[in-house]
């Protein structure tokens, strides 16, 4: 009944239940469109034709116990058949296969981050193996976000404090040139700071450009790839090896990569909408509980692992999510304190 391929409506079927659930939407569009013609048609001609006309007087409303039955049953009939179409799809898209592949998706403000069954982690971008089914597991560490995928027809809400769950597999690979666009559909919140809030200048750094980005590739791809990528997560990228800090380098790139520049600036004096990394390293804070802290190793870790324990005065409004083992290895932590190391003075 829809068109693989998409249409002016929506987007291709990418995904095993997506036909399923194109086909009910057209059900449910013509339907609609249907009632509404035959609707306002029969309220216009009625109108006309027994508006209100010098020197007749109306007879009184008949009764007519068929058409009661007809426009009564008909109705329940067809929704009756939407409800059963509807439910036995949600189920087929609620419970995945005993083999599927199961991801770890955290979302935070504003960003996606990915774990493979190796531990291998991604942040706002995922790799997936065509012909496969893959569920994901997903938490939210700040507020309620919703994890969308219009090209596989899936959404789910992502709550704190509780995981929610989804599956799908994806029917035909899209090679690196074309990946498919995961969106935030839950309002969860607007730029803060310095930031214009824009997606050419400032990438997830609200909800309206809280984007992540699916790659299908086959299924021997994907295993290459997930191996090679966990491997890389555990020492400096390409690029950092001849640094004279390679470490630092890395930590300059995970600056970026993991968001942190969306609320962190590296410039002296940028303090918006969290504190600035410059000069931070060996400095005193003065904290909201009035006490003070030393900007060493284990202040550095434990403001990434529990970034509400110790909070710098003048900024108990920002909301950092936190960063646990999964999302930022500690190999990454130690390249991140190598790069604060940097910036002083």
């Amino acid at each position: 009944m829809t068109a693989p391929k998409g249409t002016t409506q929506l987007p291709p079927q990418l995904s095993t239940v997506a036909a399923e659930i194109d086909d009910l939407y057209m059900v449910i569009y013509w339907t609609s469109v249907i009632s509404f013609l035959l609707i306002v048609g029969f309220m216009v001609y009625y109108v006309v034709k027994y508006r209100r006309k010098p020197g007749v007087k109306p007879l009184p409303t008949g009764h007519s116990v068929v058409m009661e039955l007809v426009w009564t049953l008909s109705p329940l009939i067809l929704l009756a058949y939407l409800f059963f179409a509807g439910f036995s799809t949600f189920v087929d898209s609620t419970v995945a296969p005993r083999d599927a592949i199961e991801i770890r998706v955290t979302g935070m403000q504003w960003s996606w981050v990915f774990e493979h069954p190796n531990g291998y982690v991604q942040q706002n971008e995922l790799i997936i193996p065509a012909g496969k089914p893959v569920k994901l597991i997903m938490s939210s560490s700040d507020v309620i976000h919703s994890f969308f995928v219009p090209a596989f027809r899936i959404k789910r809400d992502v709550i704190p404090g509780m995981y929610t769950t989804m599956w799908f597999e994806a029917t035909e690979e899209t090679g690196d040139n074309r990946p498919l666009t995961v969106f935030c559909a839950e309002y969860c919140g607007a730029a803060r700071g310095s930031t214009d809030g824009s997606l050419e200048n400032d990438p997830n750094s609200n909800h309206a450009t809280m984007l992540a980005y699916i790659t299908v590739l086959s299924p021997e791809e994907y295993e290459r790839r997930v191996h090679e990528g966990f491997l890389e997560s555990q020492a400096p990228p390409p690029g950092c090896e001849d640094a004279e800090d390679p470490m630092a380098c890395w930590g300059e790139k995970l600056h970026s990569e993991k968001g942190c520049n969306a609320c962190h600036s590296t410039q002296p004096g940028v303090n918006a909408p969290g504190p600035s990394w410059a000069g931070l390293w060996g400095e005193q804070r003065e904290l909201e509980s009035g006490e003070s802290t030393l900007v060493d190793e284990n202040y550095v870790l434990e403001s990434i692992r529990q970034p509400q324990a110790k909070i710098v005065r003048g900024y108990a409004g920002v909301n950092m999510p936190p960063y646990g083992e999964r999302n930022l290895p500690q190999a990454q932590v130690d390249a991140i304190i190598a790069y604060l190391k940097t910036l002083n003075p």
